[in-house]
């Protein structure tokens, strides 16, 4: 059990990109999680995070996982390398928060959470955006009532990335191009983009994706990876939804998006990334809300890296299970991995159709 006085949960980074400068920049504003140690076979950027984070550089994922002092590991590697990095973590009795998508493969995540539950570890996954101010609105106004029945969703994740993402990532502190190789990313801004906004619905409905279909087409030369890509998916309880995806749209900023039709109004919520007001449609009276209109609300304030780490050295401490953990992960890969089969197939895929379903 947590209380005020307990340390804080000491963090290894394995690999030192991007992904792991919002991780440190997030430690830095909670005093539940103290980052210990590093390791990235560049060397650069080891140090580079060792310089922001006072860790020590360790030379190996070896001696990183047998220091004493590292209780649990972050793993932001590309994606081929987050499941067998993530099993010698708990292999090594440390507990491990993994950047989406976990594995390649669902079967990958339910290897990884077999693993975990047999060495009484937690194994988290890095959906952040659970911790956004528009999620947590949302799954507020969806479950208190004030759209009524969810009956359709709208995906749009709309970016324009720069040209040499593919080789470098968003920062640039990439150096092998792995995001263009379908063998090594395993897909292109579905996987990488658009599966926070999958999880999020599921997160906000409370209901999950039981079927996709869908299209994917990879414009940009050289990426062997989708920039774009189209869908439709039904929810277990009947509710439709729809994605549009895109990379490279032109000017598109701050453009991705969800909206949420309900049998009583509607919830169209801001950019997660950008904040702002959502804005919301009741039909009927609702909490003082003026029926028949638009109204703007505000979601509450929230740091969703800095509460997701929160939560995850909570539940270390306490000895539960992650708070988003293998489940959801599976789920919202899933999806993914349905849609591009369904691109493959020309036919729609249901989620039952590539193995079992999350517990």
């Amino acid at each position: 059990m947590t209380s005020p006085t307990s340390p804080p949960l000491r963090l290894g980074i394995v690999g030192c990109g991007g992904a792991a400068l919002d991780v440190v920049a997030a430690a830095g504003r909670t005093n539940g999680v103290s980052i210990v140690a590093v390791h990235d076979r560049a060397q650069d950027l080891a140090a580079d995070l060792a310089a922001r984070t006072g860790a020590a550089v360790l030379p190996t994922l070896d001696t990183l996982l047998a220091d004493s002092r590292v209780e649990a590991v972050y793993v932001a590697l590309p994606h081929d390398l987050l499941a067998p990095v993530a099993e010698a973590t708990l292999r090594a009795g440390r507990h491990v928060l993994v950047e989406k998508p976990v594995a390649l493969e669902p079967a990958g995540i339910r290897v990884l959470a077999a693993l975990a539950h047999e060495r009484g570890l937690a194994l988290g996954a890095m959906f952040e955006l659970r911790y956004s101010g528009a999620a947590i609105l949302a799954r507020r106004l969806v479950r208190d009532g004030a759209i009524g029945s969810v009956r359709q969703v709208r995906i749009r994740t709309l970016i324009d990335k720069r040209p040499g993402y593919w080789d470098s990532g968003v920062t640039g502190r990439a150096t092998d191009g792995w995001r263009g190789r379908r063998d090594r990313a395993g897909g292109g801004v579905v996987l990488m983009n658009s599966i926070h906004q999958l999880d999020l619905v599921a997160a906000m409905t409370g209901d999950r994706i039981v079927r996709m279909s869908g299209e994917i087409a990879s414009t940009t030369e050289g990426v062997e990876v989708e920039d774009a890509a189209v869908g439709t998916f039904r929810l277990a309880g009947g509710a439709l939804g729809s994605l549009a995806a895109a990379a490279h749209s032109p000017g598109s900023r701050e453009d991705e998006r969800i909206e949420i039709d309900g049998s009583l109004g509607r919830l169209d919520l801001p950019d997660p990334y950008a904040g702002g007001p959502a804005r919301l449609y009741v039909r009927r009276g609702w909490r003082g809300l003026e029926p028949g209109s638009w109204h703007d609300v505000e979601p509450p304030p929230a740091d969703p890296f800095g509460d997701l780490l929160t939560a995850f050295a909570r539940a270390v401490r306490r000895g539960d299970p992650a708070p988003v953990g293998a489940a959801e992960a599976e789920a919202a890969l899933a999806a993914v991995r349905a849609l591009y089969r369904s691109a493959e197939t020309g036919r729609a895929v249901a989620i039952s159709d590539l193995g079992p379903a999350p517990a």
